[in-house]
């Protein structure tokens, strides 16, 4: 298992990133792609098909995108961001989790994106949506605490009653 330390640029982080996506073969993919139809069976029938085709094509884009990244990078990780890496590579229960938090990791600290992504459609119609500035999470509110979700780390902001924010 991968450890990054203190002090390291996030250049270096996306070199091992990839490195470990390296060891990803096509049958995780499948099987990510069988948990997410498997995840599916949580929600109301109205969002079943369009969140998980969402959240599969989001996952397998940013694999993909993160495989094929040449783009230098620039800034040093806080000692805080390190940490929580760190958890999250340590982590990996199976490899669909080493997986997903991989891509996480690379969504919120190279890309600087939502987990989600914008317009992603959650139960009561709501979505992630950005106003030029910030992205904006209106059930963000609702997981920060949870020990087990990873809004804490997630850039979106929660949106606030009455918060317009154009989609």
């Amino acid at each position: 298992m991968v450890e990054i330390y203190s002090g390291i640029n996030v250049n270096d982080l996306k070199n091992i990133l990839k490195d470990e996506i390296k060891e990803i073969t096509l049958k995780d993919l499948y099987d990510l792609s069988l948990f997410f139809n498997e995840e599916k069976a949580y929600l109301p029938p109205e969002y079943k098909k369009k969140y998980t085709e969402s959240v599969l094509n989001v996952t397998i884009n940013r694999f993909t995108l993160l495989k094929n990244d040449n783009n230098l990078y620039e800034g040093i990780l806080k000692d805080d961001d390190v940490k929580i890496i760190n958890k999250l590579l340590q982590s990996n229960d199976n490899i669909i989790t080493h997986i997903l938090n991989i891509i996480v990791i690379y969504t919120t600290y190279l890309l600087k994106e939502p987990i989600h992504m914008p317009g992603t459609k959650f139960p009561g119609q709501v979505s992630i949506s950005y106003d030029g500035m910030s992205y904006y999470c209106p059930v963000k509110k609702y997981h920060v605490n949870d020990k087990k979700s990873l809004c804490n780390i997630c850039i979106a902001k929660s949106t606030k009653e009455g918060h317009y924010v154009k989609n």
